[in-house]
């Protein structure tokens, strides 16, 4: 087993039984993605290393393994319960479908990208993720899509190659922006003065294809750069 050397980028093996990456337009009876999105990717890396020094920018996504999609019916509650009121479940179950995708494995190519209020040398954060990996450690468990569908992780071997497939996937969501808004129904802390912001959540989409195994934009050999970009995110 040959692993690849620790350069920038960096490329990271990810895999696991089942993932879920629901597209928007599949909310009642989701539907996975045929392929991991960059949003999916961040926040798995995210998951194996954070600071609010820097963003994980996602430069590539490759396939290891063939599209296979598994059925599952799952059990939900039709109402979030409430403090203080009684729930009873067995009134409430409704089942919904899931396609999901079984066998899954990708290599994830990225680097780290310092924010503008960083102090120290991005070379500190490189060190500090290549201990974590070396070591096998992680901030939060990754899963792939839901917290049901853990992830593996390791660095990507020399023999990990993409798998050839050809698809369109409509589109998918590039990058989450967090926009600052008094009205906004979501709240965040944040990364410079840690105090909690009051904003809302705005995605940024793009036209995706697989081409010989790996993401990109429709018509493009790569993927796109994120660019709407709200000040105070």
């Amino acid at each position: 087993m040959l692993v690849m050397s620790h350069k920038r980028p960096y490329r990271i093996r990810v895999s696991g039984e089942y993932a879920l990456f629901s597209r928007p337009e599949t909310q009642v009876e989701p539907l996975s993605y045929p392929i991991m999105p960059p949003t999916a990717a961040e926040g798995l890396l995210e998951a194996i290393f954070w600071k609010p020094e820097f963003d994980w920018q996602i430069l590539a996504i490759e396939m290891l393994e063939p599209v296979q999609y598994a059925n599952f019916t799952r059990n939900h509650i039709e109402k979030r319960q409430r403090p203080g009121k009684r729930l009873f479940a067995n009134e409430m179950r409704v089942q919904s479908h899931q396609s999901v995708l079984r066998k899954v494995a990708y290599v994830i190519e990225c680097d780290i990208q310092l924010r503008p209020h960083a102090t120290e040398n991005i070379g500190k954060y490189c060190e500090q993720f290549e201990r974590r990996m070396d070591s096998g450690g992680c901030f939060q468990q990754p899963f792939l899509g839901i917290r049901e569908f853990m992830a593996d992780f390791a660095w990507a071997e020399e023999s990990d190659r993409p798998w050839t497939d050809n698809r369109d996937c409509g589109q998918m969501p590039l990058k989450i922006h967090y926009v600052p808004d008094p009205n906004g129904a979501i709240q965040w802390r944040d990364r410079v003065t840690r105090d909690y912001v009051r904003g809302r959540a705005v995605t940024e989409w793009f036209d995706a294809e697989i081409k010989q195994g790996r993401l990109v934009e429709r018509g493009q050999l790569c993927l796109p750069s994120p660019h709407l970009v709200a000040k105070g995110t």
